[in-house]
């Protein structure tokens, strides 16, 4: 591996195999952080995008084929390796049909994890995305195709990053639980929240003009209805 390691996130709820896994990654020249489900790479996410993913399927609340759909639909650029003890070849189907650019059953031998890994790093350069629009987090900034960047604010950018990795619908629940107040009314959340993604589409409606960008599902959530990448 070149001397700037490739970062890999490791998703597995089991412990003594991600603790090995990411010894020998980390000792075979990868950058690796380990997480046990959906919520810690959600988190792990917002810090650093990875290189690659590497995804147990079978993780507690979100399983691994949800995630990597909304991956996949985020994240266009990386790379997603599924490692499994699911054998049958629907599931397999089910994988590569979700996102994964690689499906290895259970038990892998290390080796071949580095040399999938190393292979994949390799190939995944990042490539425009036509019609694409950019959310540079660090920046707070949105970049839409073939116009000038907008700025957000920080609760705008994180509305549009967690709408983003959502995959489909962000619900209610999850919008109050990030942008609420627990010792407020729920009407009083609910009417917060809405007022950012009002804010939001007065601002994405200079480039949009009246094309919908985020749509309120009633009594759901929102959902995204423009293509954005998370740098």
């Amino acid at each position: 591996m070149p001397k700037a390691a490739n970062h890999i996130i490791l998703v597995e709820d089991n412990i003594a195999l991600r603790e090995a896994l990411e010894d020998h990654l980390t000792n075979t020249g990868f950058e690796v952080q380990g997480v046990g489900d959906g919520s810690e790479l959600n988190q792990a996410l917002a810090v650093a995008v990875p290189h690659v993913v590497v995804l147990d399927l079978n993780l507690p609340e979100e399983d691994g084929l949800s995630i990597a759909k909304r991956l996949r639909q985020a994240f266009p650029q990386i790379g997603i390796v599924m490692l499994t003890a699911r054998v049958r070849s629907i599931d397999r189907h089910e994988g590569y049909e979700s996102g994964a650019d690689v499906y290895l059953t259970k038990p892998v031998k290390p080796i071949e994890l580095t040399h999938v890994l190393q292979t994949l790093c390799r190939r995944m350069a990042p490539t425009p995305v036509a019609n694409t629009w950019l959310l540079r987090m660090p920046s707070l900034q949105l970049e839409p195709p073939g116009h000038s960047p907008i700025s957000l604010t920080v609760s705008e950018a994180n509305l549009v990053y967690e709408l983003a990795l959502s995959g489909e619908l962000l619900s209610m629940s999850r919008l109050i639980e990030l942008f609420g107040d627990i010792d407020l009314p729920e009407a009083t959340n609910k009417l917060r929240i809405e007022q950012i993604v009002s804010r939001v589409r007065r601002k994405l409606d200079a480039v949009l003009q009246g094309q919908p960008c985020i749509k309120a599902v009633t009594r759901m959530g929102y959902k995204l209805f423009i293509p954005v990448r998370i740098a």
